[in-house]
């Protein structure tokens, strides 16, 4: 006897899969992938989730390039310094850094963040010294960016100064052409500069002219200096056309220094030598004239400072050239700390007694 489908006994496995699909319908709503929720930032939201601890592990391991490096100055364990990490980003909804075999990179969110960070950490040093100041007026930290022109004589002078009327105040100093200590200045990396003030119209501090209030303390001449043992050492004569065809030591193109280095060739009649190597670097400039025959120019100020101390030799050009005024620079929208204040007054006496 024939017997109908829908009259035919249904076993229990399938009497539960009717069930299953009668109550489970798909829809490609359902099936669609989830979206991660886009984070609407506010500077009340930022201050409630971020921790001002996250911000200097964050600037160390930027500084050191690997979480482990990082983990050893802050004197943290590795995986303490990457959960940190992990909890910053997940708070700012995007990756900071690309891990690699060998250590972090820095995202292009990260960028963005480690501006910020900076400043962040800037103003927090700014607070420590104004606390301690208030507290016992001789405690603190300056960090200082210079260059050749005062690296010399005139710091070295004001931070010996410094260091017998407030011992307890470290004194950090940073070398660099002007183009990039006067941004680190005005992230607030840097507590002054002192060295070679920018003149009128040049093109590396014009676009920084409203965040930078310029001091200067004396004019700088420039000389000629080669090293001890130089073959032209023991001339008592010199034009500067002699010399020309040399290898020659100049300050970078982008350095305040530059333009007095153009004017002085031109005074001569002379382009700017084309045999050079660009460096503002003091010890690689005193390594270069000792061990070779290049000459270079150096503030005079310095070159008397090496020259007697027997490292080079002052060629006899005829009359040093002028090199520009040499002086402090702060930035306008900072208050200096007490510290930094104190320092001031040392950097004036010191530039006096010249």
């Amino acid at each position: 006897m024939a017997t109908s489908l829908a009259g035919a006994r249904q076993t229990p496995h399938a009497r539960f899969g009717q069930r299953v699909r009668r109550k489970v319908k798909c829809t490609p709503a359902m099936i669609s992938l989830p979206q991660p929720a886009s984070k609407h930032h506010s500077g009340a939201s930022l201050a409630r989730r971020l921790r001002l601890q996250q911000l200097l592990v964050f600037t160390r391991v930027v500084q050191a390039g690997s979480i482990l490096a990082a983990s050893r100055e802050l004197a943290m364990t590795q995986p303490a310094v990457s959960k940190s990490v992990h909890e910053l980003e997940a708070q700012l909804g995007d990756a900071l850094f690309v891990r690699g075999k060998r250590g972090v990179a820095l995202t292009e969110f990260g960028r963005l963040f480690e501006r910020h960070a900076k400043t962040l950490m800037a103003d927090l040093r700014y607070l420590a010294e104004d606390l301690n100041a208030s507290q016992s007026g001789s405690a603190g930290h300056i960090v200082v960016g210079t260059l050749i022109t005062a690296s010399a004589t005139l710091l070295p002078e004001a931070i010996r100064q410094m260091r017998q009327s407030a011992p307890n105040v470290v004194v950090t100093v940073r070398v660099g052409p002007n183009s990039t200590l006067f941004p680190a200045l005005a992230r607030g990396e840097l507590d002054l500069v002192v060295g070679v003030l920018p003149e009128e119209g040049d093109a590396n501090a014009a676009a920084h002219d409203q965040q930078f209030v310029h001091t200067p303390l004396y004019r700088e001449a420039v000389q000629v200096v080669v090293g001890r043992n130089h073959p032209l050492a023991r001339r008592r004569r010199l034009a500067l056309s002699e010399l020309h065809d040399f290898d020659w030591i100049v300050p970078t193109p982008e350095s305040a220094a530059y333009p007095s280095v153009r004017a002085f060739f031109a005074r001569a009649g002379l382009t700017v030598p084309t045999r050079v190597v660009e460096s503002v670097s003091i010890l690689t400039n005193l390594g270069l004239l000792a061990g070779t025959s290049m000459v270079a120019l150096m503030p005079q100020s310095a070159a008397e400072h090496f020259a007697r101390a027997g490292w080079l030799t002052i060629l006899p050009v005829h009359g040093p050239g002028p090199f520009g005024a040499v002086g402090y620079t702060l930035c306008t929208h900072r208050e200096p700390t007490a510290a930094t204040r104190r320092f001031l007054v040392t950097l004036r006496e010191a530039a006096a007694r010249r």
